[in-house]
């Protein structure tokens, strides 16, 4: 799990938005020469989805998930209460991944970087509005992405998620000039 703050870094962990904005490809290159993922994810949510903020923001939560997803998927979040700022970082991935009108929010979207592209990817819509069984519901939807990425079998859920499917494959090329140039755009006008 790795936090994406409003400004720079919070105890170590996780990451400022300008610097992960210019930086998010390389972030993910060295995630997987060091062994640290093999695939990314992000959670991406609306600012009004308060079951998604909360779990993100507790410490067991944020715990469960990061050890769930360990050095096989590395996920990545908004930690932030400025409104503008989650809706701009929504928009810059889900414009990035051209995977607009694809999902609703909050989703998860996973993918893999494999020479130069941006491959697998598969967004899941979360519909839990309880905060306890939207925990259960992200957490199934990451455990079973990992299973499913093994090819073990997929657990048991309460109720269906959407797997979307696969969108486009783009290359690394295209996914930096989206997000640097859309990314830094949309900081000039919340600042």
């Amino acid at each position: 799990m790795i936090p994406i703050f409003e400004q720079g870094h919070q105890q170590g962990l996780g990451h400022g938005y300008d610097s992960f904005l210019r930086r998010f490809i390389n972030i993910c290159e060295i995630h997987l020469k060091d062994g640290r993922a093999k695939s990314f994810a992000f959670i991406l949510y609306d600012f009004h989805d308060e079951q998604i903020r909360d779990i993100l923001k507790s410490q067991a939560g944020f715990t469960k998930l990061d050890r769930l997803s360990g050095s096989e998927l590395s996920v990545f979040y908004i930690h932030s209460d400025n409104k503008e700022l989650v809706t701009a970082f929504n928009e810059i991935f889900v414009g990035a991944f051209e995977i607009e009108n694809t999902a609703e929010l909050p989703c998860v979207l996973f993918f893999k970087m494999n020479d130069g592209d941006v491959e697998d990817l598969q967004i899941i819509e979360l519909e839990q509005t309880n905060k306890m069984f939207a925990f259960q519901e992200l957490y199934s939807t990451v455990e079973s992405y990992l299973k499913d990425s093994k090819n073990l079998p997929v657990p048991e859920r309460n109720k269906p998620t959407k797997f979307i499917g696969k969108v486009k494959k783009t290359t690394v090329d295209e996914l930096i000039k989206w997000v640097i140039g859309q990314g830094l755009e949309k900081v000039k006008d919340i600042y």
